[in-house]
């Protein structure tokens, strides 16, 4: 039940206009379960967002530890090429997960990958090796990012 003023009421009667009631229950449960359907909606979208970041950081670090293999081995053709292929999927993935984390962090790892892709074709271990636990660096500090923690909240 509306509790409306005495003298609203009558100051509407005097007037001559109509004073219309509404039940505002209705109006009120409508607008609760659009908010919360959004709020759902909205927790969801990031439980599969979280999801995606860390199957596609997953992938990238197994590539990296492969390459960590093939590069101390000095097997530069593979190297090369497992490179290559590395930053062919961080273009493709990039498109995608930047809506999810600040692009600068892979703007920093695709300017890393440039120079160790580099790196890797003259053929030069110390700087290939640094460069890729640079690269390595990056992906778990996009990880550690995106986890849900009271330090990231804050």
């Amino acid at each position: 039940m509306i509790k409306i003023s005495h003298n609203i009421i009558y100051d509407y009667l005097l007037k001559g206009e109509e004073l219309l009631v509404f039940n505002t229950n209705k109006l009120y449960m409508k607008n609760v379960i659009i908010s919360f359907s959004i709020f759902v909606i909205m927790i969801i979208g990031m439980f599969f967002s979280l999801r995606y970041v860390n199957k596609i950081c997953l992938e990238l670090t197994e590539t990296c530890d492969k390459l960590e293999v093939t590069i101390t081995s000095e097997d530069w053709k593979k190297s090369y090429d497992d490179s290559l292929e590395l930053l062919n999927d961080l273009k493709k993935e990039s498109r995608i997960i930047s809506m999810f984390i600040n692009h600068q962090e892979i703007d920093h790892m695709t300017n890393e990958l440039f120079k160790f892709t580099q790196y890797v074709k003259e053929k030069s271990k110390d700087e290939a090796l640094a460069s890729l636990h640079a690269i390595k660096f990056y992906i778990e500090n996009i990880q550690e990012i995106q986890n849900v923690n009271i330090q990231n909240i804050l």
